[in-house]
């Protein structure tokens, strides 16, 4: 070898030892690599990995039996691995040629796949899914649509349903109860059915007797209500839809000689030395005993005053039902007396809001991922694990989305709060809040139950949050 070759492969004008020169032809002729396969198994897929020592391209083609990856680099010897699988029979990969190599996927049965690229390190990930990747969206009309989307969330299968009101759609959302046209649980079917809305979701959270847990009300009358600040869905007096966090319930009743009590429930069960205040959303009347005792309030005046209890409840009154001491602070008030009663939710917004359905925590953010579990005193049980989950959004240009997802089962493995936030992201919510979930999560649509309910059946639910026709 001349010293004008040494010159030209060093690039200097200096003589290089020999053995340098050889050392550099050799490690400029070496060949790309493929130097391992591995696979896993997940309860969505198999995910087949194949490691590089360098960037690769590929072709890739198949029939229902089969999946063929022409790949631009070399594997020393055949690699092959099989399965006791119901969809993937076998993988393997081989050399073609002196710097090819094709990896080869037999399926038992017809399956979707995925081939990811994937960089430092160098690796080709295909996929192979025992489910079917499915996201389809049907337009019912009038703004709103549905979506069904089965998808793989890494590993898993996971069901969702989404129901999409556009702004100025020729729907409007209502909260309604469970039970009908009193305070209670119900079947959620049987409820819209009752309430004569197209569809609807579960929402609020309740106890086992139907208490309400959560604020939410409907053109200022509250179904229920949480001292405790949480996250909402509001719907303002224009129809603008919303998401408002660290709402809180606080009421007071002004009485005669300026002195003020505080409300501390609201259409729930009377207890010891409670003060409840109760509408007609509670039923047919408060279901008291005679150990108390009531005002009927209209206009800002007590028009009735008894000790007997189970006063009676209509749509133009509110009625104060008072224990112990409070009870003997009501025992003060005369008939015609001015009792003012105020409430809020300690924000402007939700209280002139048409629509407030509260529950928590709170998802979504200004676009981004913000599950406040500790902020909102979420129990465990909802702010830890997969579960089937229900939530409301709201994307950029208004539209509202309604998602259930399923959970607990073999079709659908359920989310936790954090990856629920992100699927309600990708379906292009910016703001979004957790209703409740568990055995509860449903969505009635035509009266259809779409979804899953992970109990085997419906969970009798206290507030359904429904789509009805303007």
């Amino acid at each position: 070898m001349n010293n004008y070759l040494l010159r030209i492969l060093t690039g200097a004008g200096r003589i290089v030892p020999l053995f340098t020169v050889f050392f550099v032809l050799l490690h400029a002729s070496a060949q790309a690599q493929i130097t391992g396969m591995r696979a896993g198994s997940g309860a969505a897929r198999i995910r087949i990995v194949l490691d590089m020592d360098s960037p690769a391209k590929f072709k890739e083609s198949s029939t229902q039996d089969r999946i063929t990856l022409d790949i631009d680099t070399a594997v020393k010897k055949k690699l092959q691995q099989t399965f006791n699988d119901a969809s993937v029979k076998d993988v393997s990969i081989e050399k073609t040629g002196k710097k090819t190599s094709r990896l080869q996927i037999n399926l038992k049965k017809p399956a979707q796949h995925k081939v990811i690229v994937l960089k430092k390190p160098n690796r080709l990930v295909i996929d192979v899914y025992r489910i079917q990747i499915v996201r389809i969206t049907k337009d019912l009309g009038g703004g709103l649509a549905y979506t069904y989307w089965q998808d793989d969330m890494s590993g898993l299968p996971v069901r969702l349903y989404v129901l999409s009101l556009a702004p100025g759609s020729n729907y409007e959302l209502r909260p309604f109860s469970g039970a009908g046209s009193a305070n209670g649980r119900g079947r959620l079917s049987r409820a819209v059915a009752a309430s004569g809305a197209r569809a609807a979701v579960n929402a609020c959270y309740f106890d086992t007797d139907g208490w309400v847990i959560g604020n939410c009300k409907w053109n200022g009358s509250f179904f229920g209500t949480d001292a405790t600040p949480r996250s909402a869905f509001v719907v303002d007096k224009e129809g603008k839809a919303s998401v408002q966090k660290d709402l809180a319930y606080r009421g007071t009743v002004s009485l005669p000689g300026s002195r003020i009590l505080t409300i501390k429930g609201l259409n729930r069960q009377r207890i010891t030395n409670d003060l409840v205040l109760f509408n007609r959303n509670y039923g047919s009347s408060t279901r008291t005993n005679e150990h108390g005792r009531e005002v009927r309030i209209r206009q800002g005046r007590a028009v009735e005053i008894s000790s007997k209890g189970n006063m009676a409840l209509d749509n133009n009154s509110l009625v104060l039902s008072g224990h112990g001491v409070n009870a003997d602070a009501l025992a003060r008030i005369r008939r015609g007396d001015r009792v003012a009663v105020d409430q809020t939710l300690g924000s402007r917004t939700a209280d002139e809001a048409r629509l407030v359905a509260g529950a928590g925590p709170l998802l979504l953010e200004n676009g981004q991922v913000n599950v406040r579990v500790r902020e909102e005193a979420i129990a465990p049980d909802i702010a830890y694990g997969r579960a089937p989950r229900t939530g409301a959004g709201v994307t950029a240009d208004g539209t509202v989305l309604l998602m259930v997802v399923d959970g607990r089962s073999q079709n659908s493995a359920g989310m936790t709060l954090k990856e629920f936030a992100q699927y309600l992201k990708r379906f292009g919510a910016v703001s979004a809040v957790n209703f409740d979930g568990g055995g509860s999560s449903e969505m009635v649509l035509d009266g259809r139950i779409m979804n899953r309910p992970s109990d085997g059946s419906e969970r009798p639910v206290s507030i359904g949050l429904g789509v009805f026709r303007k």
